[in-house]
């Protein structure tokens, strides 16, 4: 037997009442082979293709500003919420689940994706969109920003701060120029 959550930093996973639901926990040694997240198992209070890690604690904002910014890792949440993006949630593995999408939609208008520049980020951002091309309607927004090669949201905001990672989200592409191009790229 051994710890489920050895050598990680562990991050308490709230469902939208603020109950604790489940654990997370982020790699401490970036040279292991280890997955980089890991979560608790699958149990009747939790499954984490219904919960966002963050959203509890953005509600307000993600309200107040009718908008939620969607990152991949928990580390991504709380180093946008310190520069002060505080509507920011992160999906509980590596793509968005049509669930989270649905909620998400009845919560406010526009969703921006923003993931990592890798090709993980790339397959995140290109299941996003498969999973909301369904769900749209003319009373939702969505965008994407991919951002460059090596850099996620976290490393973003502590190299270039909050105002840089603000510009560029003004400047995400839309769905329809998001789908256009990655197919022209292809």
């Amino acid at each position: 037997f051994y710890d489920r959550f050895r050598n990680r930093v562990i991050f308490p996973i709230r469902n939208r009442r603020g109950k604790v639901v489940g654990f997370g926990g982020r790699i401490i040694d970036s040279n292991s082979e280890e997955p980089k997240y890991l979560n608790s198992p699958e149990t009747p209070v939790f499954s984490k293709s219904y919960e966002l890690y963050g959203y509890y604690e953005a509600r307000q904002s993600i309200s107040r500003l009718d908008s939620v910014l969607v990152v991949e890792g928990y580390m991504d949440v709380v180093s946008l919420a310190q520069a002060g993006i505080t509507n920011s949630v992160a999906t509980l593995g590596t793509a968005c689940t049509e669930q989270q999408l649905q909620y998400l939609f009845k919560a406010v208008s526009e969703i921006i994706f923003c993931f990592d520049g890798d090709a993980a980020g790339k397959k995140a951002a290109w299941r996003a969109l498969e999973i909301c091309l369904p769900l749209l309607d003319d009373k939702h927004r969505v965008k994407f920003l991919i951002l460059r090669d090596n850099e996620d949201p976290d490393s973003f905001v502590r190299k270039h701060g909050a105002e840089a990672l603000e510009i560029q989200l003004k400047q995400a592409a839309s769905l329809p120029d998001f789908l256009f191009d990655s197919l022209a790229k292809q």
